[in-house]
């Protein structure tokens, strides 16, 4: 039997967890520029190029059709997969991105082999 439920923890990680620029570039490899140090998308709504992501909170923005997408909204309307397969597919994709504090602990230890005061 498929679990269907996810817990409130589960999703909050997986729309806080993989950053949106990379989502939209990398993974769902959707039509994307860098415009005065924003990342603009292709709208998989409306199809324009009035948007923008914010790090902070680790949205995206159409401004044309006035949406906001989080990282399982954005996988739901590119792949034309619903909930449950949009958060299966974030959940394997998470497992293959080091959390941060992966990264931050790898970083100290690359400091400290270079001998960084």
């Amino acid at each position: 039997m498929m679990r269907r439920r996810f817990s409130a923890r589960e999703l909050f990680e997986l729309r806080n967890g993989i950053p949106v620029d990379d989502l939209i570039q990398d993974h769902l490899r959707m039509a994307a520029k860098r415009r005065e140090g924003q990342l603009r998308f292709l709208c998989p709504v409306c199809n324009e190029f009035n948007t923008a992501t914010r790090q902070a909170t680790n949205l995206a923005r159409c401004f044309r059709c006035e949406r906001n997408f989080n990282t399982i909204d954005l996988v739901m309307i590119v792949n034309g997969s619903d909930f449950v397969e949009s958060v299966r597919y974030l959940k394997r994709l998470l497992k293959e991105i080091p959390r941060h504090e992966d990264r931050s602990g790898a970083l100290k230890q690359m400091l400290q082999q270079i001998g960084t005061p």
